[in-house]
């Protein structure tokens, strides 16, 4: 049997030259070497065979192509339940970008999905693409440019301005042409579409791809975008709001119970249907001063402190000219996350002060404050104009000129229920996206957005989570068929993406299930049907957002 090195050598030295021509030569003489009457012996040298191809893209030279530097291992990986044989390949792209791909042995359907990543990154997530593989794609990932054993927090970017341009664009961008040029030398095709999908930093990821590296992919899902224009200073304002004088927290669990209780009192009704869930916090009536105590403060009733902590919140960051950076701050509803974000726990800090202290310290300025130096307090006048630098390594645009030009689609969604990354800043970015691309007509060729009633960070919480986005993306990419209407469900498994992505159709007990629609439109219960049928719904146009916001 020849060597495998050899038989790909001598297909790329042809035109339309692949490991995946290679691999017809290892296989037909495979086959002649065990003999046609030998089908066990057959089988095993074509398995032999398979295996090479795999190996042998790890000879190939990658570098000119990604440009940059890329030491590649790839090994075939056998087939487990829904995901099918595969070539694993990982690299190390320059200076530290790590990349993971697999590329479908049998049925590839011509298609690559990049998945992106979460927090900080510096972790690969390849469960992230187990569910379009099971489809047929190719898939590729990466951990954002560092390792987090190395570095748990933000320091690996302190004074190192490589990597904080691998986790704010490069990484995503060297992964898209790395596993392009992959599936090239191995199928000996180009993927016909590829694909991107990402939620929080990935959703960010998902925006930059966009907006700075628009030729890299025919179709972009973000979900629950990271944007540190705003989420920053927004954590840091919340977190401050909710600290009293002596530095403990002025709502806690019952506070945030009591005004999730009354919000949900206030708005749960105007969607057409009582269920827990507010469709649509941007217009809902509820004010925080019904909770006001007329007397002593008790666990029924909020203070003028407490009163003040939540105004502040839902208002969202104000300088001293009272300017905001979003219409509305956390929104209403979304009170049950609240705990999470606003507590410490076991003496620690909060989530919202340590990921704004990380975030100033090694993020957010450029140069970065010394190491061994304390942070002053951040001054919502001075500094929000000084993200401006950090934001051109790490931040996105609202331009989808160059995007839209290519054909390029592109699927934005965010819970209204998120309490980790405000749904009020990914509608402020929908209001400079309209400015910058000619007005609605216009961008809603591009680019839709949907708005899920009382689904939290990227999903869970009581509303319905579960969509499934890349097939509304392949359609609107590959027929032209824009989405109008997609269904989401909630299921008694239903999880947030970032613990595992759905595989569709939903085959378990559906618990919730809502027709969404293209923002700024509602979905509104007819007031009979079945409340699991999307037909039972009316699209509504909704009213002006509501003073509270």
């Amino acid at each position: 049997m020849p060597d495998a090195r050899n038989a790909l050598a001598a297909a790329r030295s042809g035109p339309g030259g692949s490991v995946a021509r290679a691999l017809v030569l290892i296989l037909v003489a495979a086959c002649a070497h065990a003999g046609a009457t030998d089908s066990a012996k057959t089988a095993a040298a074509a398995d032999a065979g398979v295996a090479e191809a795999c190996a042998v893209l790890a000879a190939l030279d990658f570098d000119a192509t990604v440009g940059a530097r890329v030491n590649l291992r790839a090994t075939l990986v056998p087939a487990d339940g829904e995901l099918p044989a595969r070539c694993r390949a990982t690299a190390k792209v320059a200076p530290e970008v790590g990349f993971e791909a697999w590329l479908p042995v049998d049925d590839w359907n011509g298609k690559l999905l990049v998945t992106g990543c979460y927090g900080l990154c510096g972790s690969i997530r390849a469960d992230q693409m187990e569910d379009a593989a099971a489809r047929g794609y190719a898939t590729a990932t990466t951990d954002g440019g560092h390792d987090q054993q190395k570095f748990p927090d933000g320091r690996w970017a302190h004074d190192n301005t490589a990597l904080e341009d691998d986790f704010g664009q490069r990484a995503v961008h060297v992964t898209a042409v790395l596993a392009q040029a992959l599936a090239k030398a191995y199928y000996g095709n180009e993927p016909a579409h590829a694909y991107f999908r990402g939620c929080s930093t990935g959703g960010r990821q998902a925006l930059v791809a966009a907006t700075r590296n628009p030729d890299d992919f025919d179709g972009i899902i973000a979900g629950a975008p990271f944007d540190q224009r705003r989420s920053v200073p927004f954590m840091i304002w919340a977190d401050a709001a909710n600290t009293g004088a002596d530095g403990r927290p002025l709502l806690k669990r019952p506070q945030f119970e009591l005004l999730h209780k009354a919000a949900l009192e206030a708005c749960d009704g105007d969607d057409g249907q009582v269920d827990g869930i507010i469709g649509n916090p941007a217009a809902c009536s509820f004010q925080p001063e019904v909770l006001a105590c007329s007397g002593a403060a008790d666990a029924s009733c909020l203070g003028p402190e407490q009163l003040a902590a939540a105004r502040r919140i839902y208002a969202g960051p104000a300088g001293s000219s009272g300017r905001r950076p979003a219409a509305f701050g956390a929104a209403i509803g979304s009170e049950a996350g609240w705990e999470q974000q606003l507590i410490g726990r076991d003496g620690k800090p909060s989530a919202f002060h340590a990921i704004g202290q990380d975030w100033l310290r090694y993020h957010a300025f450029e140069p970065d404050p010394p190491a061994d130096a304390g942070l002053p307090a951040f001054d919502f006048d001075r500094d929000p104009p000084r993200l401006a630098a950090s934001n051109a390594r790490i931040g996105y645009t609202a331009d989808l000129g160059r995007f839209a030009a290519r054909d390029g689609r592109l699927i934005v969604w965010h819970g209204w229920a998120d309490a980790s990354l405000q749904p009020s800043h990914t509608l402020a970015w929908w209001q400079e996206a309209l400015q910058e691309n000619g007005g609605a007509a216009a961008l809603a060729r591009v680019a839709r957005l949907f708005l899920l009633p009382g689904v939290q960070h990227c999903g869970g919480g009581p509303g319905a989570g579960d969509v499934d986005y890349l097939s509304a993306l392949e359609r609107w990419v590959e027929t032209d068929e824009a989405p109008e209407m997609l269904v989401a469900t909630r299921a008694a498994d239903s999880v947030p993406v970032s613990t595992r992505q759905r595989r569709f159709p939903v085959t378990t007990a559906v618990q919730l299930r809502r027709p969404l629609f293209p923002y700024p439109d509602v979905a509104r219960y007819l007031g009979s049907g079945d409340p699991l049928d999307p037909l039972s719904y009316e699209r509504v146009k909704p009213p002006a957002a509501s003073p509270a916001h």
